[in-house]
């Protein structure tokens, strides 16, 4: 079994296929959308079509939208 769909649940932490964490803020129209955070960067995305692997780490189709988030 390969990777297959999924839909992130926001105020999760999940591992990115390759490599990093990424905190999932909230989720868009369709349900494999997201809106992503890196962890360490708090660089902010827009997920595109979310797939999970057998081992539970993450990935994306593509992104779009990207930027750093303001410091509070």
């Amino acid at each position: 079994m390969g990777r297959q769909k999924f839909t992130p649940v926001p105020g999760q932490i999940y591992r990115n296929h390759g490599g990093g964490e990424f905190r999932c803020l909230r989720g868009l129209r369709n349900l494999y959308d997201a809106v992503m955070q890196n962890t360490a960067s708090g660089w902010i995305l827009q997920a595109h079509g979310c797939g999970v692997y057998p081992d539970g780490t993450i990935d994306w189709d593509y992104s779009t939208g990207g930027y750093f988030a303001k410091e509070a």
